[in-house]
């Protein structure tokens, strides 16, 4: 059977590879994964001495960039072919064509992976498989998407151990959880539109676990390791009332830990906010993006209202569930003025946790199209273009984009105090960048210490560990 190694630049668990490792694994193939921040200046003697058939990475674009540095480097040390998989190559196949890189996966990757690893124990040509582009005698052999998985539940339990032989990710508090894939709405700044295209016809958009078989993968990791909190990491996990009256009772029974999710304001009610809280929610998260109503509807395709907004927090504060809210600064038409009332919607609604970036426009989204017909991007912007990190800067050539990105800087302290919004919106003018950039970096480490309850020290050393991330 087929040696599969994962490599990651992140230090996190990635869901998606948790889940194809267990599906090869189930197959009989062989499943390791090495993250660069832990294994440090051996990594790449690892990955000689595990003797891989495949390599395989799981990007996001962004990180895309290092792992084809070390994709660069692995072609160096072994004979094995080389996947990119993930979102990045999903939606930039083109990818393929960078010479460290023998094979992308667009999509999801179960079928396509055990497909792959069974013709590469065979000995067979893989260059028909579904999902994936291939290179062949110098050209590139383009496959169609095929039929995803409508029922979650035919998946194996996600392989934890390929992450969790580190000491740090099996120790740390929180994990995250999938309890369902997909997501109808299309925000302009998201993938979900042209991934929901892609698969158009070939899989539901929302596909869920059962209540039972969700609640099991939880049972099993609180058994196995330390665990305080859960993390359900679903794009809007209250898409489905009926889903959750099922699910949350059970899990208050056999779980009985707190926990966070993603919801999205225009979903929520008084029953739903009752439910959650009943059964150990501490903490929401929530996309407001602009506090500008006319923003969010005609820039952002996110047809929330404020009222929606402020209904949505009222009955979250009454409940006592937490709130961390994400928002966006640097946008098209944006005036300073349209972006202090985004500081002012957290503030107003009492925020436990604002969290906000800076737009990085990533070619072949919608908001990146609106960008450019208002001439804010170069014709020859791509994906070399963006910023490392969307806390640094913006590529928009916007005429005031230096007094946003540096209001941007001081998100955190307008919304705790609002008191200080007109002293702020006039200091954006100024011109005392390093000052803001330090005043972000410790609201930002103090929001995080709060949100993650894990104290200073280890906050440091989380800082240490993601710095390529942050």
């Amino acid at each position: 059977m087929a040696r599969v190694l994962f490599l990651q630049t992140v230090q996190f668990e990635f869901t998606g590879v948790m889940s194809i490792s267990a599906y090869l694994k189930r197959a009989g193939h062989t499943v390791d994964l090495f993250l660069e921040g832990e294994e440090g200046k051996a990594l790449y003697d690892r990955v000689r001495d595990y003797r891989p058939d495949l390599v395989a990475f799981s990007a996001m674009t962004g990180d895309h960039v290092r792992c084809l540095e070390i994709a660069a480097q692995v072609k160096q040390t072994v004979s094995a072919p080389i996947l990119l998989g993930g979102p990045h190559p999903t939606f930039f196949p083109e990818t393929v064509e960078h010479p460290a890189i023998d094979i992308v996966c667009r999509g999801e990757g179960e079928e396509a992976a055990a497909e792959l690893c069974a013709r590469l124990d065979r000995g067979e040509d893989y260059s028909n498989v579904r999902n994936l582009w291939v290179k062949r005698d110098g050209t590139i052999v383009r496959n169609e998407v095929g039929p995803g998985e409508n029922d979650l539940d035919n998946y194996p339990l996600p392989d934890r151990d390929i992450y969790y032989k580190y000491q740090y990710l099996r120790d740390y508090p929180t994990k995250p959880f999938i309890t369902a894939r997909g997501c109808p709405y299309l925000c302009s700044f998201c993938f979900n539109r042209d991934f929901n295209r892609m698969y158009h016809g070939k899989m539901k958009v929302l596909r869920r676990h059962s209540a039972e078989r969700a609640v099991e993968e939880m049972r099993q990791v609180k058994a196995r390791f330390p665990l305080k909190r859960i993390f359900i990491n679903d794009d809007i996990f209250i898409l489905d009332q009926e889903w959750l009256a099922r699910f949350l009772p059970m899990y208050r029974r056999e779980i009985g830990l707190p926990f966070a999710c993603n919801v999205r304001v225009n979903l929520v009610n008084e029953e739903i906010v009752r439910m959650l809280k009943e059964a150990g929610c501490y903490l929401v998260m929530f996309g407001i993006e602009s506090g500008d109503a006319e923003l969010r509807r005609t820039i952002l395709n996110k047809n929330i209202s404020d009222q929606q907004i402020r209904d949505a927090a009222a009955w979250f504060r009454r409940y006592g569930i937490r709130m961390k809210t994400f928002n966006i600064m640097g946008l098209p038409d944006e005036t300073v003025e349209k972006a202090v009332k985004t500081i002012r919607l957290n503030a107003e609604i009492k925020v436990d946790y604002p969290w906000c970036s800076i737009l990085q426009p990533y070619p072949r989204t919608e908001l990146a199209d609106i960008a450019r017909s208002k001439g804010l991007l170069d014709d020859r912007f791509s994906l070399d273009n963006l910023e490392a990190s969307f806390f640094s800067g913006s590529v928009l050539k916007q005429a005031n984009i230096r007094q946003l990105t540096r209001l941007q800087k001081l998100f955190y302290l307008g919304v705790k105090m609002p008191w200080l919004i007109p002293v702020l919106a006039r200091l954006v003018k100024l011109p005392l960048d390093r000052l803001f950039f330090l005043l972000f970096g410790m609201s930002y480490t103090y929001r995080f210490m709060r949100e993650t309850d894990i104290g200073f020290w280890n906050t440091i050393k989380f800082a240490i560990r993601h710095r390529k991330n942050l």
